[in-house]
C-alpha cells in the first residue's frame, strides 16, 4: 500500500506507520486541536473488483459496529470518513502494544489469565447484547492500554445480526485467524455468538499454557485438526494448573457449538466464579488451618430423611455427586436410589471443601444441578448452609453441617 504519511485525513496528520493488515494500514497521527495521539486505519476507497467491494463494505461495517458500542473494554471510535479515494477510521491510540506481544514475552498466571479475559468476555457479552458478533478474537486484536486493561480491538470481520444486513463472506472464505477460529467457521457453518466463546477459549488456552490446543506439521493439518480431534487436554499441555480450569476450557472449546456455553454471559459467570472463589481454593494451609476441625456434613434424602452420607475423612476436599457405572464410582453414589431413572448424570454434581465451607459445583449434568430451586450454571459453584436442600435432577438432598 502506498506510502502515507504526512497526508492528512479528517485534520489528523499521519505521523508513523503501527501496522498493516489485510484489509487496511495503521498509522499513528496526531490531533492538534486536542493535543492528543490518535490511530488512523486507513484503506483504498476505490473499488474495481467484487473482492474489492466487499473489503470495502467490511471497513464501513467495522466503524458502524464500534460506533454503536461504548464500553471500557472496547476500543473507541472518534470518527469515520472517505476523501481523496480512501477510507479511514479514527480511533482511541494504545501505546501498550497488543496481547499478542506480551505473549511472546510474559508468563501468566492462572489469576492472572481469568483477570485478563474476563473484561474482554465482559465486552464481547455487551456486543453480542447488541447484536455483533466479533469473528476474529486472538490476542492480536486485544490491545493492552496498561498491564490489567486489556481493550478489544478491530472488527473488521464482525456480523451484524439484524434485518438486512448485506452478507459480506465470499464462498469459500474463513473468517478469523485460523489458529482461534470455531470448526463452524471452518465448516461454513451457522455463525452466532458461540464462535466468540470458542475463540476467547483458546485465547485463554494459550495465556495458561503458551500454546495453542492443537497441532498440525502443515496448515492444513493445522486446520482440520480441531474438526477431527480433541483439543490437547489442558492439563497435558500444563500439569501444574489447577484440575478446576480443565472443564472449563473443555467447555468454551467443544466442537459442537451445541454443547458450549450457550452465551458469552454463561461463561463470564463461571469465569467470574471462579476467579472469586480463587483465593479460598489456593490458600496456602498454615499450622493453625491444620489444626482446624473437618467441617462435617450429613446428607439426607429429603423425602423420607434417610441419611446416604457422611464426610469421615479430613484430607478429603473433593466429592463426587453420580451414580456408579462400570468405570465410574462417585464417592455419593445416587444409584441405589433411584438415580438411573430419575435422571442423575454419573459425573453430576462436585462438593468442594474451601478452608472451612463446603460449595457445591454443577459439573455439565444433563438434567442439572439445583440449591433451593434455583439452577446453577455448569461449573458455577455455590457456597452452602446447614439446612439447603440439594436437588441433582430429580433427587433432593438435605443438606446439614454437623
Amino acid at each position: 500500500m502506498q506510502d502515507l504519511i504526512g497526508r492528512h485525513f479528517g485534520g489528523y496528520e499521519l505521523k508513523e506507520l503501527v501496522g498493516t493488515g489485510g484489509m487496511a494500514t495503521i498509522y499513528k497521527g496526531f490531533d492538534k486541536k486536542l493535543d492528543r495521539w490518535v490511530a488512523i486505519k486507513v484503506m483504498p476507497a476505490q473499488v474495481s473488483t467484487g473482492a474489492e467491494e466487499v473489503m470495502l463494505a467490511r471497513f464501513r461495517l467495522e466503524a458502524q459496529a464500534i460506533a454503536k458500542l461504548r464500553h471500557p473494554n472496547i476500543l473507541a471510535i472518534y470518527g469515520y470518513g472517505e476523501e481523496s479515494g480512501w477510507a479511514y477510521i479514527i480511533m482511541e491510540y494504545v501505546s501498550g502494544g497488543s496481547l499478542q506481544d506480551r505473549l511472546k514475552s510474559k508468563n501468566y498466571t492462572w489469576q492472572q489469565a481469568l483477570e485478563l479475559v474476563i473484561p474482554v468476555a465482559e465486552a464481547l457479552a455487551w456486543a453480542h447484547k447488541h447484536g455483533i458478533i466479533h469473528r476474529d478474537i486472538k490476542p492480536a486484536n486485544i490491545l493492552m492500554s496498561n498491564d490489567d486493561w486489556p481493550l478489544l480491538a478491530d472488527f473488521g470481520l464482525a456480523k451484524v445480526e439484524q434485518p438486512n444486513t448485506p452478507g459480506l463472506t465470499m464462498p469459500g472464505q474463513v473468517l478469523g485467524t485460523m489458529a482461534y477460529a470455531a470448526p463452524e467457521q471452518i465448516e461454513e457453518g451457522k455463525i452466532d455468538a458461540k464462535v466468540d466463546i470458542y475463540s476467547l477459549g483458546v485465547v485463554l488456552y494459550e495465556l495458561l499454557t503458551k500454546k495453542l490446543p492443537f497441532l498440525g506439521e502443515t496448515a492444513f493439518d493445522f486446520l482440520m485438526a480441531r474438526l477431527t480431534d480433541p483439543p490437547i487436554p489442558l492439563l497435558k499441555a500444563k500439569p501444574d494448573l489447577p484440575p478446576f480450569l480443565a472443564p472449563i476450557i473443555d467447555k468454551a472449546l467443544a466442537q459442537s457449538p451445541a454443547n458450549r456455553y450457550q452465551s458469552m454471559e454463561d461463561f463470564l459467570q463461571v469465569l467470574l466464579e471462579t476467579r472469586d472463589a480463587s483465593p479460598m481454593l489456593h490458600r496456602r494451609k498454615t499450622t493453625d488451618q491444620l489444626a482446624d476441625p473437618l467441617p462435617r456434613f450429613r446428607l439426607r434424602l429429603l423425602a423420607n430423611k434417610q441419611e446416604i452420607f457422611t464426610t469421615n475423612d479430613p484430607e478429603k476436599t473433593a466429592l463426587i455427586i453420580g451414580r456408579e457405572h462400570k468405570a465410574v464410582s462417585p464417592e455419593i453414589d445416587l444409584a441405589p436410589y433411584g438415580g438411573a431413572k430419575a435422571g442423575v448424570s454419573r459425573q453430576h454434581s462436585r462438593l468442594l471443601r474451601i478452608s472451612q465451607e463446603w460449595f457445591i459445583e454443577d459439573l455439565g449434568s444433563t438434567n442439572g444441578t439445583f440449591v433451593n430451586n434455583v439452577r446453577l450454571a455448569p461449573h458455577q459453584m455455590k457456597k452452602l448452609a446447614s439446612g439447603d436442600v440439594i436437588r441433582c435432577s430429580q433427587i433432593e438432598l438435605l443438606f446439614e453441617m454437623e
